[in-house]
C-alpha cells in the first residue's frame, strides 16, 4: 500500500482545517469535551469537539483528541439533545478514516454516555472498535 506524498497530505490538512474554521465560525456550534474509550466523532480516549446542525438531524463536527489528534466529519442523531441513535463518518489525521453507530444517554442537561461499536482505518491500527465515552456538552 502507497502511503500519502507531502502534497496530498497537505492538501488532506487544508481541507480538514477549512472545514475546522466553518464550524468555528458559526455561533450555533454546540462544544464538548469527551472522555473514555474511543469517542464515536473522533476514536479518542480524551479530547475536544465542536458540532453544527447543517440539516434535520444532520451534524457537521471537528473533534481534536488523543490518540487521533484531528479529524473533521458528519453525525446523524435520532435526537441530539436526548437518548436515541447516532451514526458518524469522519476523516482525520491519525485515525484516516472511520465510521461508527453508538447509543446516546442523556444523563443531565448536558451530559450523555455513547455506547456503541465503530470501525477504524489509521496510522497505528485498523479494525473494529468498541466505544463508550463520556461526553459533556457547553
Amino acid at each position: 500500500m502507497r502511503g500519502f506524498s507531502n502534497k496530498r497530505s497537505i492538501n488532506v490538512f487544508l481541507l480538514l482545517l477549512s472545514l475546522c474554521m466553518d464550524v468555528v465560525a458559526d455561533e450555533r456550534a454546540v462544544e464538548s469535551y469527551h472522555l473514555g474509550f474511543m469517542y464515536p466523532n473522533g476514536v479518542d480516549v480524551v479530547g475536544y469537539t465542536a458540532e453544527q446542525e447543517f440539516s434535520n438531524h444532520l451534524y457537521r463536527f471537528y473533534t481534536f483528541g488523543i490518540p487521533s489528534f484531528a479529524a473533521v466529519g458528519g453525525s446523524y442523531y435520532k435526537n441530539f439533545i436526548g437518548d436515541g441513535l447516532s451514526a458518524t463518518f469522519g476523516l482525520g489525521i491519525g485515525s484516516i478514516a472511520y465510521c461508527s453507530v453508538a447509543y446516546q444517554m442523556q444523563l443531565r442537561k448536558t451530559d450523555y454516555i455513547k455506547l456503541g461499536t465503530g470501525f477504524t482505518t489509521g496510522v497505528a491500527y485498523t479494525g473494529a472498535y468498541p466505544a463508550l465515552s463520556y461526553e459533556h456538552r457547553f
